[in-house]
């Protein structure tokens, strides 16, 4: 993936999900997985980048993606 944060897109069901995730790609976002079944697609771009994707047709939301830990099987830990 290309430099920068790693990054989730929402998109609408306006367009073709691999549409959206080609023109995300001209504009600098390295795509890393289309989740045709959620709408998402997973990838990495720089900051600076992200007004310009958020632009681009069918695209509803470009968030952070970040870690989640659920902790380890039976623990009592919970969120």
């Amino acid at each position: 993936m290309a430099e920068g944060k790693n990054w989730i897109v929402t998109t609408s069901s306006d367009r073709a999900i691999k549409d959206i995730a080609s023109d995300l790609k001209d504009a600098g976002f390295s795509v890393g997985h289309v989740l045709e079944e959620i709408g998402s697609i997973t990838g990495a771009a720089a900051d600076e980048t992200i007004t310009k994707l958020r632009s681009i047709p069918g695209v509803v939301d470009v968030s952070p993606d970040r870690p989640i830990d659920i902790g380890p099987p039976d623990s009592g830990d919970t969120w």
